[in-house]
């Protein structure tokens, strides 16, 4: 037994010994023949792309899927609601896929989500009717990443973005006349609405018990009040009237314009009203009315200003005139907006 042991202890080192040399020669190509096959170095390790994982199994969230195409993919116009409809929808899908994706789930849940923010953001920009075309190309984007390919799944024709996103009506040719006018007969009125009112003066009443003297003045007051108003209605009549009204996207300066306008009107209507506990207006508070109504008049005319004529030919400018902006290259420049919209969608 011992003896084996010792017999193979030595046979082992005998292998050791003349198997492996202690420096392998590769002065010349023959010494490097003879030792190619005793060791080779390791095959070098090339990193692979790992595969991209598949989208979640849309299935189990069809029941809130559907309801954001139908909307998304209806042929015809945004409305009213439509935002509201497809941000509800959104939110219920992620919280959907949050409690029944599995470890998976959290990623798409936040994805998303991100779309319902972005929904969210387009109708507080101040666009009630955000472009379903729009909306949909950033669900479309989101749905790519998150869901597997689903037959039942809608897609868009070739001619669901005209039909969502029909071109606007001409501009009324009396746009520029009825707004210049309007603003011209408001001023006027500004002006003799305070003089009006310096006339009729300061409430010179109790407030509790205004008598004889206070009771006239409060009338006259009254009748001012309703003349001023049926004036003021009169002056804002054919700006009411353009129809189409200025269009906020592509006429933003006119639109402006007339919300300037509005603005002015709803202040000078506010002239007459009392001030505190007295039926009619002190002379600060008069004049506060009237010094913001010709600021918004004044807005109104500097926005005027920076217009181009309605029959210009088109150029680089909105089609109001307003400059459009470009990047260094010429395209169209991107916002803060565009950044949050991306980082919402999860794009770089």
């Amino acid at each position: 037994m011992v003896l084996r042991a010792v017999l193979s202890f030595l046979v082992l080192a005998a292998v050791w010994t003349f198997g492996i040399p202690d420096r392998v020669e590769t002065s010349t190509p023959e010494a490097l023949g003879r030792h190619a096959g005793r060791a080779t170095l390791p095959e070098p390790f090339e990193p692979t792309e790992r595969p991209r994982a598949q989208g979640i199994d849309p299935e189990p969230q069809r029941v809130w899927i559907d309801p954001i195409e139908a909307v998304l993919y209806r042929r015809g116009p945004s409305d009213v609601g439509d935002a509201a409809a497809v941000e509800s929808a959104a939110i219920r899908l992620a919280d959907s896929i949050l409690h029944t994706a599995g470890l998976r789930g959290r990623e798409a849940s936040l994805r998303v989500l991100g779309f319902a923010r972005v929904v969210r953001a387009r109708t507080e920009a101040g666009d009630s009717r955000p472009s379903l075309v729009a909306m949909r190309s950033d669900w479309e984007a989101v749905r790519s990443v998150v869901f597997r390919p689903a037959s039942w799944m809608h897609r868009a024709g070739a001619d669901l973005d005209r039909i969502q996103d029909p071109p606007p009506p001409a501009p009324d040719p009396r746009t520029d006349t009825v707004i210049a006018a309007t603003e011209r007969d408001l001023r006027r009125l500004l002006a003799y609405g305070e003089h009006e009112a310096e006339l009729l003066g300061e409430p010179r009443y109790p407030s509790d018990a205004p008598g004889a003297r206070g009771q006239g003045q409060i009338l006259a007051w009254q009748r001012f009040g309703e003349r001023w108003h049926r004036q003021i209605a009169e002056a804002t009549a054919p700006v009411r009237s353009l129809a189409p009204p200025p269009h906020p996207d592509r006429q933003p300066l006119r639109a402006e314009a007339v919300r300037a306008l509005v603005e002015a009107q709803e202040m000078l209507r506010r002239v007459p009203d009392g001030a505190g506990a007295w039926p009619t207006p002190s002379r600060r508070a008069w004049k506060a009315r009237l010094r913001a109504a010709g600021d918004a008049l004044a807005r109104a005319r500097r926005l005027m200003a920076r217009t181009a004529p309605l029959d210009a030919p088109p150029g680089p400018a909105a089609s109001d005139g307003s400059p459009a902006a470009t990047a260094a290259d010429g395209s169209p420049a991107k916002g803060p907006a565009d950044g949050r919209r991306a980082a919402m969608l999860g794009r770089p």
